[in-house]
């Protein structure tokens, strides 16, 4: 059990110390605009931001046995942003219209030309559509930096420090604390283990 016990120790303790510095430090969520976070990103992990626009049509999803799942990325862009191409801000969202559309134009025959227009003009309220958010920016150990990557090869238009927000996350006080304990008494336990290996020694 020593290196699993180990990193599961690091594991405890990251994830419980960066939730309670979370929860400690974001009070309640930052309210602002979409157009202001796309000119200067938010300074704190829980956001509120307003007036945002989702294109559907420019999600990014993964896949399972060539199904869409429910973890969906949307690049947010301000309703009146006009021809602002840099895109600072993206969403992670299970929201369940959003999976389900998705879903169904996934399911589409992509050589079917007329089917995925007439999919198009039958859906076009929920392919675009005006957004506010609420989320925890992704960092430290919630953020996934192979998905980050592959987002940003998908779209051109993100910029480098472009920001995840993942959809209805907020601190979790109590949690983290448990988590957090839950790693020191690991770590209480396994010098305990090495103290005694070492007198028997």
């Amino acid at each position: 059990m020593g290196k699993l016990g180990c990193l599961l120790m690091l594991a405890l303790l990251w994830a419980g110390g960066q939730g309670v510095y979370e929860a400690l430090s974001n009070r309640s969520p930052e309210s602002l605009s979409c157009e202001a976070a796309q000119t200067t990103p938010p300074r704190s992990g829980w956001v509120h931001i307003t007036g945002c626009k989702v294109n559907v049509l420019e999600a990014a999803y993964k896949t399972r046995a060539g199904v869409a799942t429910d973890d969906i990325f949307i690049p947010l862009t301000a309703g009146g942003q006009g021809g602002a191409k840099t895109v600072r801000l993206v969403l992670a969202t299970k929201d369940p219209d959003i999976v389900a559309v998705v879903k169904e134009m996934s399911a589409l025959d992509q050589n079917d030309k007329k089917a995925f227009f007439s999919f198009l003009a039958k859906n076009a309220k929920r392919l675009i559509r005006d957004k506010d958010v609420s989320g925890m920016v992704q960092s430290g150990i919630d953020k996934n930096d192979k998905i980050h990557r592959r987002l940003k090869e998908l779209n051109q238009d993100l910029a480098a420090d472009f920001l995840v927000i993942d959809e209805g996350r907020e601190p979790r006080l109590l949690w983290s604390l448990s988590l957090l304990g839950g790693g020191v008494l690991l770590l209480l336990l396994l010098g305990a283990s090495a103290a005694k290996r070492q007198a028997a020694s």
